[in-house]
């Protein structure tokens, strides 16, 4: 389906800000599709009060001027008049008209993806989210996030950071890996539910970024992963999860972080190019799917931590476990991941309870053997080679 070019052209020019945007806005939009929304809203908005002060000011007229006085008779009220009741039917349909195809027309162009957009995969699950781009590559950068407004509290594991480049059309197409989500930008003006076992898609085109504004930030020199970059603008847009999915629903965190295109291309391609060893593509994984729910520092968590698990006993619910001496060998103990990784339920650690969703068809061979290594890597009992 290709939308009408004077839609699109249409829609890309970015619309003045109404008088008290700043009022009911705390940020301003950063897509071509926020921009229209905000647009149609403030409008909107101004029609209503234009309309009620209008309609309140007749009222309070009429009110007085034919309030019934002392020794009057009322007198006799008209029960027809053509033109007047032609009127306010035909006027008001008329701004109707209007808002509907002022609306139909953003929603057409939010709901179908131009040609030429750049499809990524985005992917749910209980509590993180993860993109695959199209050279196949996920982002490992991560960064605490703030979850409320006097930055005084953050969210408990860091956050991943997705890059794409401005004035791209970006598509979407999104999964969920075990419960209903909701991929909401509050930036740029959009709340869409994300199910499992459906695809949805959703696209978005980011303003070009504006040095001018504000919000709009330069990479540092201290910044070791991107210090060639170090004085290129980027703009941070923070990702939520707005349909409770769980205990940590609201850390369900990312930042989609808008660069110029020359850094998003030199970004994928270097993730792509790498020579990484398994355990490093093993930590890749956990921080891009395994943080919400473990931890590497032994602390308690919705799951086992992977700090120490290698080499030491694990106790089950159902009254067994397995020795030290099996978690220390490296078939029991690659057997004993693979079936916590594809079937959680078949062995629950003591003290927890299954929360944990099948990986099968999530994770490759190469991802499986890298967490298998990371998780020795973390180990005291881990071989030599394995230790930091």
């Amino acid at each position: 389906m290709i939308l009408n070019p004077m839609y699109t052209l249409a829609f890309d020019k970015p619309a003045a800000k109404l008088p008290a945007h700043d009022m009911w806005f705390s940020d301003h939009a950063v897509t071509t599709a926020a921009t229209h929304t905000d647009w149609m809203f403030m409008w909107l908005f101004w029609f209503c009060v234009a309309w009620f002060v209008v309609l309140m000011g007749l009222m309070f007229y009429f009110v007085v001027r034919y309030r019934r006085r002392p020794g009057q008779i009322a007198p006799y009220s008209p029960s027809h008049n053509t033109m007047l009741e032609v009127a306010w039917t035909v006027l008001p349909s008329l701004t109707l008209v209007f808002m509907f195809f002022e609306g139909f027309k953003g929603y057409a162009d939010a709901a179908v993806a131009p040609g030429n957009a750049i499809e990524m995969q985005l992917k749910a699950r209980k509590w993180s989210w993860g993109l695959v781009y199209p050279n196949g590559v996920e982002s490992p950068e991560t960064t605490k996030v703030s979850i409320n407004s006097d930055a005084k509290l953050e969210a408990a594991a860091p956050s991943p950071i997705f890059y794409v480049p401005e004035g791209t059309p970006i598509k979407f197409r999104m999964s969920s890996a075990d419960v209903m989500h909701s991929f909401w930008v509050p930036a740029f003006r959009v709340k869409f539910d994300i199910f499992p076992n459906r695809y949805t898609t959703y696209w978005f085109k980011a303003n070009n970024l504006d040095t001018t504004d504000p919000t709009t930030k330069t990479f540092s020199a201290d910044d070791k992963a991107n210090a060639k970059f170090a004085g290129r603008p980027y703009a941070d847009h923070y990702i939520f999860c707005a349909e409770y999915c769980g205990d940590q629903h609201s850390e369900m965190t990312g930042i989609i972080r808008v660069v110029p295109m020359d850094v998003y291309l030199a970004k994928i391609e270097a993730w792509g190019s790498e020579s990484l060893e398994p355990w490093q593509i093993g930590e890749r994984v956990y921080q891009s799917q395994c943080i919400a729910c473990h931890s590497i520092d032994g602390k308690a968590n919705t799951g086992p931590t992977w700090k120490g698990l290698f080499g030491h006993e694990v106790e089950f619910t159902d009254g067994t476990s397995l020795s030290a001496a099996d978690m220390s060998d490296d078939a029991k103990f690659a057997n004993y991941i693979r079936e916590s990784v594809y079937l959680p339920a078949k062995k629950i650690v003591k003290g927890y309870s299954n929360n944990m969703t099948s990986f099968q068809g999530q994770l490759n061979e190469k991802q499986l053997d890298g967490v298998i290594a990371y998780m020795k890597r973390l180990s005291d009992k881990g071989q030599p080679a394995e230790k930091k």
